[in-house]
């Protein structure tokens, strides 16, 4: 008796093919996005980018703009031909949020955790919120990275992809080339120990392309590197101009034990750094939780979060000890951004974020590498008790990243983030978009200018503009210089003007009637908050 097979309903298919669970995390997470940037008012570091992309007619208008930014150019290169078709600043969120889902679908299809680590990791803090609805190179940091961990790991590696990879990486941020530049270290030791050691020799074809690999890693990272230039010897002037400012009077010269307490408080905040990006644990005590770990407010909890730093340091290393060329990856990485940290720019959790996403590149090649017991055979004990809880202590540490991610995004999604968005409305339903704005500071203001897509006149600079730029610029010192200013240039100006400050005015005018017409406060990042005032000249 024969028995007939059916045929697989084509239902069940669809919904196997298309409706997996991976399919639905990832269409999820780009929804949740696309809600939350609809709702994410945009502050002064997101529309900076932007606005030197739109305000900058050729790519040597970039270069020049981007000298003083401290960042590579990669994201705004992107931002530059996004501008050419629309002046509208979503595009760049809606841009965005479509990396950020990049990154969750390499997550998603190709990392080698488990179904519940996927999730946890695809909305946790830094994939969810830090990285995604706020607007930055950091997120193209991030994609690049787990790129590189997905082609590093593939049977058949494309030497040329994983060059390019590593290239563009060093043209995101200072961050992004230090990870560059250890994984491209990894990447040297894991060739000499399969070509050498395993005798596993590539052809002819990969040795060729291999060449031409480094080639674009090279030319890469000293392109990064030459754009750092212009900032490096400005800060270094700065450094030195402080120097002979302090030399030149005993009383600004920090005695020698407050100097030493500023470099070991300024050591212990770069330690701390490994908690705050492995466990950003929002300080819901504060409506301003953005960038606040609840540990860094009381001296006791500072205290903890350095000891639990070094734990999660030391437990970290006996995961990864069996595989040492990871071990060295995660070991070159995490203190070059420490000593970062520590030496240079102390930075915030979107700075220190890049600890965290160094941590998971380790995890996913660990995962997907040969063992071998080199280093861990001395370690015996202290290895096994490592991996046995392994498991544990990875899905604690991503089910903090996700409940901080969940709760960051919530209260983004629930109060304004900046107050610039609101104040842009303002103006354009007042019908002031049309009036000459005036403006005190550019670093506080320029939201508004990337929202209006209009240039603003800055005080500070007596000149129209719309991103930050002048790094010798000095600012305005008080309200009676600001109506002074304001005063001379409305003398040869007879219509209204539209004043946007950062602060309310305390003081009047002898010339000028100035009107309060809008105030926009409580923001979450805190210093946005936004008054417009009318100014009308009495005398004319």
């Amino acid at each position: 008796m024969t028995t007939i097979q059916k045929k697989p309903a084509k239902k069940s298919i669809f919904f196997s093919k298309y409706l997996s669970y991976s399919n639905c995390l990832i269409a999820i997470f780009f929804i949740v996005s696309l809600i939350g940037i609809i709702n994410h008012e945009m502050w002064r570091d997101e529309t900076q980018a932007w606005l030197i992309a739109r305000d900058s007619s050729t790519l040597i208008d970039l270069y020049q703009n981007l000298k003083y930014e401290g960042h590579q150019g990669l994201w705004h290169l992107c931002l530059f031909i996004i501008a050419k078709f629309t002046h509208n600043p979503f595009a760049m969120q809606l841009f965005h949020i479509l990396i950020a889902t990049a990154s969750v679908y390499l997550i998603v299809k190709f990392s080698p955790f488990n179904i519940l680590q996927k999730t946890f990791l695809s909305f946790s803090y830094f994939s969810l919120f830090e990285y995604n609805l706020i607007s930055r190179n950091y997120n193209l940091g991030l994609f690049l990275v787990l790129l590189f961990c997905y082609l590093f790991t593939s049977k058949n590696r494309n030497y040329i992809a994983i060059s390019s990879t590593l290239a563009f990486l060093a043209n995101t941020n200072i961050y992004s080339l230090l990870i560059s530049l250890c994984l491209t270290a990894t990447l040297m030791i894991d060739l000499v120990d399969k070509n050498f050691k395993q005798k596993n020799q590539l052809n002819r074809r990969q040795q060729k392309y291999l060449k031409i690999g480094f080639i674009i890693i090279i030319l890469g990272i000293s392109f990064s590197i030459f754009q750092l230039i212009p900032v490096a010897i400005l800060d270094t002037a700065n450094d030195i101009n402080k120097s002979v400012s302090q030399s030149a009077g005993e009383d600004t010269v920090a005695p020698k034990p407050d100097l030493i307490l500023i470099i070991l408080k300024r050591l212990n905040y770069s330690i701390r750094a490994i908690f705050n990006s492995y466990l950003p644990i929002p300080n819901f005590l504060k409506y301003h939780f953005w960038s606040d770990n609840i540990m860094s407010n009381f001296s006791l909890m500072r205290f903890s979060s350095s000891f639990f730093s070094l734990l999660l340091l030391c437990f970290s290393i006996f995961i990864f000890i069996q595989t040492p060329k990871v071990l060295l990856l995660y070991l070159s990485g995490t203190f070059g951004i420490i000593l970062f940290t520590w030496l240079k720019w102390q930075g915030t959790l979107r700075h220190h974020g890049n600890l965290f996403i160094l941590f998971i590149a380790c995890l996913w090649i660990s995962k997907l590498s040969d063992k071998s017991d080199i280093i861990s055979k001395y370690f015996r004990r202290i290895t096994h008790f490592s991996h046995k809880y392994q498991k544990k202590a990875i899905a604690v540490i991503l089910l903090i990243q996700m409940l901080s991610g969940l709760y960051a995004y919530s209260m983004d999604l629930i109060y304004p983030f900046s107050k610039s968005q609101a104040a842009a409305n303002f103006i354009q339903k007042q019908n002031l978009s049309d009036k000459f704005i005036l403006a005190d500071r550019d670093t506080i203001v320029s939201p508004i200018s990337a929202y209006l897509d209009k240039k603003i006149f800055y005080l500070a600079y007596d000149k129209l503009g719309s991103f930050f730029f002048n790094p010798k610029v000095k600012f305005i010192q008080n309200q009676s210089e600001l109506i002074e200013k304001v005063e001379n240039l409305a003398a040869n100006n007879s219509r209204e003007n539209l004043l946007i400050l950062g602060y309310p005015l305390n003081i009047k005018s002898q010339i000028l009637k100035i009107s309060l017409v809008g105030q926009f406060s409580n923001a979450i990042v805190a210093e946005e908050n936004y008054y417009i005032y009318i100014i009308e000249n009495i005398q004319k």
